[in-house]
């Protein structure tokens, strides 16, 4: 009997999401049979539900006798956006890469035009990175400013170049721009970013951004270490290393792993 009973609250449970998530789909309010004739429902059913959802300010009947969707999806948003701080919600992610790699594992923020340090977790090794948080990074020739750059829509690649000048940081640094855009391009296809020490003498690092629900940059993970201890054979696992973890705090944002289609 509270088997049945449960499986009856589940269906209402669904029938409800889908009148939901019908609402979100159209553009402005909508009317009992117009959700009906999309969810495949009876306007009967419909319309309980949308009264349910009414009494609890999920949806909002307007004057019309039309509905939109309410105030409580905001709160809810509210608290989502709390609770998915980035910092807070990479923390596992970084901690089990930096078991797996046992070196310095950087979070960083994208955020008005500017990288910077968010979230830092120490190598074991005796040898440290000069890195703090809240520091900002130079994005043409840093890992994680490359995977970022390689992942904004090309008004803003070609703004981002326009505005900042290419100076060498270090006797290696990359300062030629069509060079630059065409390891942008690598980036791009292969997912993870390089940087043998061109920011800093001795430093090695590989990259990936961190997507949004949109598919836009909103930060990167990065692993640095000391260049001797940083050999190429470690390139492409790392690099894989970096990208999968990424990807997991870019699924934990709601990005759908859609390559985003930028006007």
């Amino acid at each position: 009997m509270t088997g049945a009973a449960d499986s009856s609250n589940i269906r209402v449970l669904d029938r409800a999401l889908a009148v939901l998530n019908a609402l979100v789909d159209f553009r402005e309010d909508a009317g009992v049979t117009e959700i009906a004739s999309t969810v495949a429902l009876s306007k009967a059913t419909v319309h309980r539900i949308l009264v349910t959802l009414e009494a609890h300010r999920v949806v909002l009947r307007t004057e019309n006798g039309r509905y939109r969707m309410g105030s409580a999806p905001l709160l809810w948003a509210e608290t989502y956006r709390r609770q998915t701080d980035l910092v807070t919600l990479a923390k596992p992610v970084l901690k089990n890469l930096l078991q797996e790699v046992g070196e310095t594992i950087h979070l960083s923020r994208f955020q008005n035009g500017e990288t910077f340090y968010l979230d830092k977790l120490e190598s074991s090794h005796p040898v440290g990175m000069r890195s703090r948080i809240g520091a900002t990074l130079a994005m043409y020739c840093t890992a994680a400013g490359r995977a970022i750059l390689a992942s904004l829509p090309q008004a803003e690649l070609d703004l981002y170049l326009r505005s900042v000048p290419l100076v060498s940081r270090t006797e290696r640094t990359l300062t030629n721009q069509k060079e630059l855009l065409a390891m942008l391009r690598t980036v791009r296809e292969r997912g993870w970013a390089e940087e043998n020490q061109e920011n800093e003498e001795g430093i090695r690092c590989v990259g990936a951004a961190i997507l949004n629900t949109k598919g836009y940059p909103v930060g990167a993970l990065s692993i640095s270490a000391p260049a001797y201890r940083f050999v190429d054979d470690q390139l492409r696992p790392l690099g894989e290393k970096v990208l999968e973890a990424a990807r997991t705090i870019s699924k934990l944002l709601g990005y759908d792993g859609v390559p985003p289609s930028y006007p």
